[in-house]
């Protein structure tokens, strides 16, 4: 049977059981090196979903002061949140909103998004700056083209922006042409003079200049991540990823052969080894998905995730010289190692964004760097 070995997990002081650290320097770095390659286009920094994961408050400011003219939202509460943070620079909400959360809108000046003749309806009815998105072939949300003449007059002055959203700009050059190409099909055909012309998510704002326009959109860009999702290198796109997710060793154990690890037993050692007990689990928002595939970086080395990830723990394979209190970084760099966010997606069947977005913040306390 597995025999505990060294300190207990009572000796230890950390700043909690698993921590994530975010570079606002990096924010910054990520801002600035977007604006170069938008060509002169504004910037509309993406800080939906808490700004996936990181922190909406501390990012949308640091993108600001590094040169965002813009903010975006999914929500008018996360809308109301950067309000009530002293934030007073224009912020869109992406997704169409129902007559309560369009008063709250209006109550803190933010601009909206008609995605609908009968969402025009709903906007007029009220004193709102609005932007109208055309639905280009994403399918998901936006006036179908043959509808922009009649939302448009609904809007009349009220109207600010026009925009579209790239389905596969990351994947498919061949799709992205078409869209970009139905898209200044509607420019032509009503002219919008005066109003924001934006379409570049964070691909099309690396790999599609054509497409930049007024405004440019960026949002995993932001955050060092890679648009492809769970392959490529952001470091290759200029861009420095903003999380570190750290927890440390609890428990260090020696099997022998035949002893189980974890949930199931799905991992047996086949020789005498070490283990490493880490207190991160799916509670945390590291994915049961990683089982039996994740690494972590301990003393500057890739160490082996075995068996099970659990609600609160999980264990790796180490060597004799791991101690308790040893820092383990999930997400980051350590030495001459690191794990990406894009390294994580590909062993759990996702993408970097659903990593960074998952992070439970109850769980997972934030300390920020280059405030």
């Amino acid at each position: 049977m597995g025999e505990r070995v060294g300190t207990s997990f009572s000796d230890v002081h950390a700043p909690g059981r698993t921590w994530a650290e975010v570079d606002i320097g990096a924010v910054r770095h990520n801002v600035r090196a977007l604006r170069r390659r938008a060509r002169g286009a504004s910037l509309m920094a993406v800080v939906k979903a808490d700004a996936y994961g990181h922190g909406a408050l501390p990012v949308a400011r640091a993108a600001l002061e590094a040169g965002a003219d813009w903010l975006a939202v999914v929500t008018a509460e996360e809308g109301t949140e950067l309000r009530g943070g002293g934030i007073g620079a224009p912020i869109l909400v992406f997704t169409d909103l129902l007559p309560d959360k369009l008063d709250i809108a209006e109550e803190y000046g933010l601009t909206v998004t008609a995605h609908s003749v009968e969402s025009a309806e709903r906007i007029a009815r009220r004193s709102l700056r609005a932007h109208l998105k055309v639905n280009t072939g994403m399918n998901r949300w936006g006036v179908e083209p043959g509808e922009v003449s009649e939302a448009r007059k609904i809007l009349g002055e009220q109207l600010a922006g026009v925009y579209t959203h790239f389905a596969s700009a990351d994947v498919d050059p061949e799709a992205t042409r078409q869209q970009i190409q139905r898209f200044e099909k509607v420019l032509a055909a009503h002219p919008f003079g005066g109003v924001m012309v934006h379409a570049a998510n964070s691909a099309a704002t690396l790999w599609y200049p054509r497409a930049h326009y007024d405004c440019v959109r960026p949002g995993v860009a932001l955050y060092g991540l890679h648009p492809a999702g769970d392959s490529g290198d952001p470091g290759d796109e200029g861009l420095r990823p903003v999380m570190t997710l750290k927890s440390y060793v609890a428990s260090v154990r020696r099997l022998e052969p035949g002893d189980g690890v974890s949930y199931g037993l799905t991992f047996r050692a086949r020789e005498p080894m070490f283990t490493a007990t880490v207190p991160v689990g799916y509670a945390e928002g590291y994915r049961r998905a990683l089982s039996g595939r994740a690494q972590a970086l301990i003393r500057g080395r890739r160490r082996p995730l075995l068996g099970r990830v659990t609600m609160d723990a999980c264990v790796f394979g180490v060597d004799g010289e791991v101690e308790v209190g040893d820092e383990v970084v999930l997400l980051g760099e350590q030495g001459k190692e690191k794990i990406r966010a894009e390294d994580l997606g590909k062993w759990a069947g996702t993408i970097n964004y659903e990593i960074t977005t998952g992070i439970n913040p109850r769980r997972v306390e934030r300390s920020y760097t280059g405030v």
